[in-house]
């Protein structure tokens, strides 16, 4: 009876262990199932996360991707600036009132003389010596602005001009600034400054029918200066003129005036004095070549008043030799006072010692030199 009884529990319990076995197994294939149908949906999530954006696809006809807006940035405010007490602040104000003069040294003939140092030019102002602060000196390219009287006066002037003009082109150098301004009653600009001596000869080749007989050499002048006032550096304007002047609306004086305010040396070449040696002077013709010598002399520069047109390479070559051969000055004067008053300059050379400068040729013999600059400045008025 006991061993049926056993028998039986032992029956029960083996039933029981298996139907616990069933149950086990039947829920770890079920949890692995569920597990592998999410892991490629978790393993797809991730990779469309590793995926950059590349925009919109573009259709077929469609050869630029538009790009998605962003949103801007947030502004950062800007800070206030701060405030600075006015009486805390302290100003520093300079001022230089220097005088630039550019001075040229020749020989009795015209050619310029080279190798001078700082130490051999003595500047007075008003009689009084300054200390040059600022020297240069070597060759350079000139500016020339090539002014061209060209009035109905009488045709052996017209052609004088013209041809005298023409020369001028064959001492330009390939890095030489050339302008051309004809005048009768008013100047007229022909060519701006160029560096090309075929755009200098196409304005010359303009000049063939003269439209007035009037003559404002003065007016031209100060219209020339004024127009190159704002170029820096050596310039000088070259005139091919006879003098005469019959209706400018300036003076004499008023021109000689402005003259010497500029920085502009003019070089009058006279087309008078061909006429002139072979008919005799009157008083119209003396007081032209005076004008033109006091103009040059009070701007810097120097008149020539050539008899044959043999005479004007040697005139040209030493205009255009004293241009890139200059010497630049450049002094603070030792009086301040802001007057406006015209003060006149002189420039001596000397030598170690302080004395007057000699200058030798290669024989030893004693060389004549000419120093050739401004007559003055007027001082700034204040």
């Amino acid at each position: 009876m006991r061993s049926k009884v056993r028998r039986s529990g032992g029956l029960a319990l083996l039933v029981l262990a298996v139907m616990l076995l069933g149950s086990f197994s039947f829920f770890s294939r079920r949890a692995i199932a569920q597990t592998q149908d999410q892991r490629p949906q978790a393993q797809q999530t991730q990779d469309q996360q590793q995926q950059p954006s590349t925009g919109p696809k573009p259709a077929v006809d469609e050869t630029v991707i538009v790009p998605k807006k962003t949103q801007p940035a947030p502004v950062k405010p800007e800070n206030k600036p701060e405030k600075i007490n006015p009486n805390d602040i302290y100003t520093i104000t300079t001022s230089t009132n220097l005088v630039n003069v550019d001075v040229m040294v020749t020989d009795k003939n015209g050619n310029p003389i080279a190798s001078l140092g700082r130490t051999n030019f003595k500047v007075y102002d008003d009689g009084v010596p300054q200390a040059v602060t600022n020297f240069g000196t070597g060759e350079a390219p000139m500016t020339v602005c090539l002014m061209v009287e060209f009035a109905n006066r009488w045709w052996p002037f017209l052609y004088l001009a013209l041809e005298d003009s023409y020369q001028f082109l064959n001492f330009m150098q390939p890095k030489d600034w050339v302008a051309v301004v004809d005048y009768d009653m008013k100047p007229h600009i022909l060519q701006d400054f160029t560096q090309d001596r075929y755009e200098v000869r196409g304005a010359l080749d303009t000049l063939r029918i003269p439209g007035f007989s009037e003559i404002c050499l003065y007016d031209a002048l100060a219209y020339t200066i004024d127009r190159m006032k704002d170029i820096k550096g050596r310039k000088a304007i070259v005139v091919v003129c006879t003098g005469f002047d019959t209706f400018s609306k300036l003076t004499y004086d008023q021109a000689l005036k402005i003259a010497k305010a500029s920085d502009t040396a003019i070089y009058p070449v006279s087309i008078l004095e061909f006429v002139t040696v072979r008919r005799g002077d009157t008083i119209d013709t003396l007081q032209a070549r005076n004008a033109l010598n006091t103009i040059a002399k009070y701007s810097g520069g120097q008149a020539y008043f050539p008899r044959f047109e043999g005479e004007l390479p040697s005139i040209y070559q030493q205009v255009a030799g004293q241009l890139r051969t200059q010497y630049s000055l450049g002094f603070i004067p030792t009086n301040p006072s802001k007057d406006g008053r015209f003060h006149k300059l002189k420039i001596d050379l000397v030598d170690e010692q302080g004395n007057a400068l000699r200058i030798t040729d290669q024989k030893g013999k004693q060389v004549k030199y000419r120093i050739v600059s401004r007559d003055g400045y007027y001082a700034p008025k204040s």
